[in-house]
Order: C-alpha cells, then structure tokens, then sequence
C-alpha cells in the first residue's frame, strides 16, 4: 500500500514598512540566513525573504515553498516559530498579511520558474 504525499503549503509574511526598517530587517534576515542556526534547520524551513520598495511604500516578504504541516493554522505556526527566531518584532507589526496556500503534490509545479 502506497502512503498519502505528505501535506505542504505555501507560507508568505508580509509586512508593509519604512524603507529603512525594511532594509535593516532585510539585512539581519539575510545574516540569519548565512549562520550556523540556519544550517542547522532543513532547506524547507528556510525562507526567501523578499524586500520591494518603492518611493511612498515598502514591503518586506518572507516566504516558504514547501512547509509541511497537517493544515494550514499548523503552517502558519511553524513559520511563525522561525521568524521568531530571526525577527521577533516583525511579528508584533500592525501590518502582518500572512497567507498559507495548500500546495500540488507534485514539487517541480511548487517551485518558480527561472527567469
């Protein structure tokens, strides 16, 4: 008997911001990212961060591709614990949009077309 995929979802943070917070915020996720409490964790556990700016309004996004978890609330959780570990005070933001989208079982439709 064949055993189910396992359930993943798509998990994005966004935060709208000041330019330079944006940017700090940006910096220590990038940091974050190149350190050994980064290495440690899988590659799914990873987030792309994502930094769009422009002259009236910046956004800063974490993402994450393929985060399994048994629902979405679960998802959301998960992430929630990483970006606690990287920038608690992007949590406590009045401005948090926060999605989790069920993913396709099938990885290579999950990821990005390369440009």
């Amino acid at each position: 008997m064949s055993s189910l995929p396992p359930v993943v979802f798509q998990v994005t943070f966004t935060v709208a911001a000041e330019m330079r917070w944006a940017m700090r915020a940006k910096g220590e996720i990038d940091a974050w990212l190149m350190s050994d409490a980064a290495s440690e964790r899988s590659i799914d556990q990873l987030p792309a961060a994502d930094l769009r700016m422009e002259v009236d309004h910046s956004e800063l996004s974490l993402s994450w591709l393929e985060l399994q978890a048994t629902n979405a609330w679960q998802a959301v959780t998960r992430a929630s614990q990483i970006v606690e570990e990287i920038l608690p005070e992007l949590l406590r933001t009045r401005t948090l949009r926060v999605e989790a989208t069920l993913q396709g079982p099938d990885p290579d439709l999950r990821r990005p077309l390369g440009a």
